[in-house]
């Protein structure tokens, strides 16, 4: 008997849920995608997905939270894996940050500023979070845009060690919104 899924949360499109353990089938089409990954510079290989799955499993047990399956209200297809997200940054502080890989069949859709406003309220809301970031490449255009339209702004830079170099980002936040 299969139970139905837990969303964390919704949106006007789109159902938030855990991954689970047997997420490869589904998650690995976004991650394998060098296009979609250009951030990272190369898609994933099939050990690096089920290493990513697995990273999000710890966050959600240490964390309480991590990348979310984004799944259309429609049809049920994976859109994006987007949520909040622990991050490091240089002065070894630790931040409240979000995350989103969007499909990249649906880029310019709206579904990443979909995934994100979402994302945001999640973090403000359940996470009571003051502060959310995003740390995002200089080179990545399309997510400096849409985190600017999301009401983020740079505040400074820190650098990410990701196999072997380094990479630099741009942080950008915004604040909790009075009530």
């Amino acid at each position: 008997m299969q139970t139905s899924p837990i969303f964390e949360m919704q949106s006007n499109r789109l159902r938030f849920r855990r991954l689970r353990a047997d997420d490869f089938s589904l998650v690995a089409p976004i991650l394998q995608d060098a296009q979609t990954m250009y951030a990272w510079e190369h898609g994933f290989s099939h050990d690096e997905v089920i290493d990513w799955i697995a990273d999000m499993l710890r966050r959600y047990h240490e964390d309480g939270f991590g990348y979310f399956a984004v799944l259309d209200r429609q049809t049920g297809a994976l859109a994006a894996l987007a949520g909040p997200l622990t991050e490091q940054l240089d002065d070894g502080q630790t931040a409240l940050g979000l995350g989103c890989i969007v499909r990249r069949d649906l880029w310019q859709q709206g579904y990443g500023t979909e995934c994100v406003q979402a994302t945001l309220r999640y973090a403000f809301e359940r996470l009571n979070a003051a502060q959310v970031v995003a740390l995002i490449r200089p080179n990545n255009t399309a997510s400096l845009l849409l985190a600017k339209k999301c009401g983020l702004q740079p505040i400074g830079q820190t650098v990410k060690h990701y196999h072997g170099s380094d990479m630099p980002h741009l942080i950008l936040a915004i604040e909790r919104p009075n009530a």
